[in-house]
């Protein structure tokens, strides 16, 4: 296996029949201001192995670029791999990739995503994997997606449906303002223009808007729809509004998943914060376990986890 970096342009024409997440499509090339796209291909052949758009922030004065998000435009940035490799292919793949992004930071701070399975190439790198959670519901054919909602949650759409009706927005609308509580101007206005961005790739953004008997909008949801996934990533409702806002938003979104073809999970998102976690919870979403790599070259004071 031998990788390397690319140019976007080049990165672009690779991956654009392989089946990879949103969050290493053309796409997020995009919405970082900048990044390090690298390639993995096998040496006899030539045939792609693996591919990661690692998005790059600026370190100390001096000391470099470091791999991490200035502001969470996309869920996840772990690399893409080849399913069907065997897995001892699939670490190496994972080993060479994860070795050339290191060549050019001094430090790494990224999550990786719940299916990403090569956590022992982080670690042999030198890299810590700190564990993180998000919730998820299973939404694969049979299964009866609203048979975990706790009796609080029934209680709070029957309440909700009484006196809201939810329908389908336009992504453009989206309030960012409303969503993106306590960060900066700054960071609002990259996250509207990254969903905006998205919004052209065929099928991949839904938006939701809660609107009482008076036509006054009550809440919103940003669902971003990556593959087999559909994932919540932006969520406000207004606190002086009916009783249950944000539990029919989201089971409106459920239920649109629903209508999806080929997506198999609700991924919440998750939240450290533990009222939030509870509420989503509350929709019989199970935890489910993602690691987030953090690496700092040797003689480095900067500190990981600022960001991620």
């Amino acid at each position: 296996m031998h990788s390397e970096p690319v140019t976007r342009e080049s990165y672009a024409e690779t991956v654009a029949e392989l089946p990879v997440p949103v969050w290493n499509s053309s796409v997020a090339t995009e919405l970082y201001t900048r990044t390090l796209t690298v390639v993995c291909r096998r040496r006899r052949g030539g045939a792609v192995a693996g591919v990661w758009v690692c998005p790059l922030d600026t370190g100390i004065e001096g000391k470099g670029d470091v791999a991490r998000r200035e502001h969470r435009l996309l869920p996840y940035a772990s690399p893409w791999i080849d399913p069907n490799l065997h897995p001892l292919e699939r670490h190496r793949v994972a080993l060479s990739l994860i070795e050339v992004v290191l060549q050019h930071v001094h430090l790494v701070e990224l999550p990786m995503d719940p299916c990403f399975s090569e956590v022992a190439a982080l670690a042999e790198v030198g890299g810590d994997v700190a564990c993180r959670h998000t919730r998820m519901l299973d939404m694969r054919e049979g299964c009866d997606h609203r048979g975990g909602y706790s009796p609080t949650v029934r209680n709070h759409l029957r309440a909700a449906g009484r006196v809201l009706r939810v329908e389908a927005a336009d992504p453009c609308e989206f309030d960012f303002a409303r969503a993106v509580v306590g960060q900066s101007e700054a960071a609002v206005a990259e996250r509207r223009a990254a969903g905006l961005r998205l919004r052209h790739i065929e099928g991949a953004v839904r938006c939701l808007a809660a609107v009482d008997a008076e036509g006054v909008l009550r809440g919103q949801a940003f669902v971003l729809r990556d593959r087999h996934t559909a994932i919540l990533m932006h969520q406000w409702f207004d606190r002086t509004g009916p009783r249950g806002t944000p539990t029919l938003l989201v089971d409106s979104a459920v239920v649109q998943t629903l209508e999806s073809p080929g997506v198999n999970s609700f991924d919440f998102e998750g939240s450290v914060i533990p009222g939030i976690d509870r509420f989503m919870a509350g929709f019989g979403a199970q935890a489910v376990g993602y690691g987030q790599f953090r690496w700092q070259q040797d003689g480095r004071e900067e500190p990981a986890g600022r960001f991620g």
